[in-house]
């Protein structure tokens, strides 16, 4: 169970932004729920392109740092989203 650990951590970069932004969504249609996997699954691959970037810079590292890496850079990701959500909603009021 103990080898599975990094691929669950790494497969959370991308359900914790898919579920915080499912739950956020006024709308539950299945167009709007797809739109918040869809912007989850980008979020995980900044997670991934994050942690390319420190791993390269780095250099050689154990996998669980490396899927904490993923996960570090997909919450950074989500929070960059929702940023930029909230100020277009601040402009078009």
């Amino acid at each position: 169970m103990t080898e599975l650990l990094p691929s669950f951590i790494t497969l959370a970069g991308f359900l914790i932004p898919a579920a915080i932004l499912v739950k956020r969504r006024k709308a539950r249609s299945a167009g709007e729920i797809t739109h918040s996997l869809l912007i989850a699954l980008f979020c995980m691959l900044g997670g991934l392109l994050f942690a390319g970037t420190l791993i390269t810079l780095l250099g050689e590292s154990p996998a669980l740092l490396n899927s904490f890496f993923v996960l570090f850079g997909a919450v950074i990701c989500l929070m960059a989203q929702l940023w930029f959500q909230k100020r277009l909603q601040k402009r078009r009021s």
